[in-house]
C-alpha cells in the first residue's frame, strides 16, 4: 500500500467503515510508515478538538425547548403527521446546516494541521537528519523561481538571537521541500538543540487584509516537537524545535520580535507589486 492509498483511508479507519481485509492491509503500513501515522494521529488530534469545540460552544448547544419538542413529536407519530409539511422541512435544513458547519470546521482544520504537520516533518528531515529527497537550493534562487518573499530570510531574522534560554546563532539559510511544500528555512542551534524558522505559502490566508498580522499562536506539540506560529497575507511562519517547552516558549518569544518583522516586509513586498 502507497502512503497516498493510506492518507485516502484513514478517516474511515478512524470511524472503523473498513472492510476486516482492507483494515489489516493499512496497520501493516502504519506500523512501517512514520508519516502516516503520524498523520494519523494528526487526524485523531482534529476529531477529539472538534467534538471538543462542539461540546463547548453555547451557540451550538440544542435548546431544551427544541429537544423537548423533537422528543414529543418522537412519541407521537399520528400528531407528527398532521404537522405542516415546513416543519418538517425547517428540521432537514437545520440538521444540513448543521453537517455544513461541521464539515467546513473540520476541512479548515485539516488544512491547518497538514501544513503544521509539513513544517514538522521538514525540521526533522532537513534540520536533524538531512534526509529530503530534493536537495535544499539558496534562498536566492528560491525567490527567483519560486517567491520572491524567500529572499526575506537572507538577513531576517538576523544571525544572532539572544534569549533568556541561550544565545541563538545561525546555522543555515536555505530553501527545501518536503512533503510536496516549499519552505523558505532558517536553522539556529542553540547548544545542542535546532530551532527552525520556516517560511511558506498559505492558501487559508491569501486574501486577508494588507494588515492581518497576527500575534504568535503556541500550536500542540507534534513527534515531540514545540511548534508556534505567526500568520501574514499570503503566508504562514513556523518555529519548531525539540526543546523543552520552558525554553522553546522563550526562544519563540525572542523570535517572535523578527519573525512579525518579517510579516511587515512581506506586505510591503506585496503592496509593491
Amino acid at each position: 500500500m502507497q502512503c497516498r492509498d493510506a492518507r485516502e483511508l484513514l478517516d474511515s479507519f478512524i470511524g472503523e467503515e473498513l472492510l476486516v481485509e482492507t483494515n489489516h492491509e493499512l496497520l501493516r503500513h502504519l506500523a512501517t510508515c512514520p508519516e502516516c501515522s503520524a498523520e494519523l494521529d494528526g487526524r485523531r488530534q482534529i476529531r477529539s478538538g472538534l467534538k471538543q469545540a462542539f461540546s463547548r460552544s453555547a451557540a451550538l448547544q440544542v435548546r431544551p425547548e427544541f429537544a423537548n419538542e423533537l422528543a414529543t413529536q418522537l412519541r407521537t407519530p399520528s400528531q407528527s403527521v398532521s404537522k405542516p409539511v415546513w416543519q418538517a422541512r425547517w428540521f432537514a435544513i437545520a440538521a444540513s446546516l448543521l453537517i455544513v458547519v461541521g464539515v467546513g470546521t473540520y476541512v479548515l482544520r485539516t488544512r491547518i494541521s497538514e501544513a503544521t504537520r509539513l513544517a514538522a516533518g521538514d525540521h526533522q528531515n532537513c534540520a536533524v537528519k538531512f534526509a529530503l529527497q530534493e536537495k535544499p537550493i539558496s534562498l536566492k534562487e528560491a525567490a527567483e523561481r519560486y517567491d520572491a518573499a524567500y529572499m526575506q530570510l537572507v538577513t531576517t531574522p538576523p544571525d544572532t538571537v539572544r534569549t533568556d534560554a541561550g544565545m541563538l546563532r545561525v546555522a543555515d539559510r536555505h530553501s527545501c521541500v518536503f512533503g510536496g511544500r516549499r519552505f523558505g528555512h532558517v536553522v539556529f542551534r542553540l547548544d545542542d538543540h535546532l530551532v527552525s524558522v520556516l517560511m511558506t505559502q498559505d492558501e487559508l490566508t491569501g486574501t486577508s487584509s494588507k494588515n492581518d498580522v497576527r500575534q504568535l499562536s503556541w500550536l500542540p506539540r507534534m513527534n515531540g516537537l514545540g511548534m508556534a506560529s505567526l500568520h501574514t497575507t499570503g503566508h504562514v511562519v513556523y518555529i519548531v524545535s525539540d526543546l523543552q517547552d520552558s525554553d522553546f516558549r522563550v526562544v519563540a518569544q525572542a523570535l517572535a520580535q523578527p519573525v512579525s518583522q518579517l510579516a511587515a516586509l512581506g506586505m510591503s513586498l506585496q503592496s509593491g507589486n
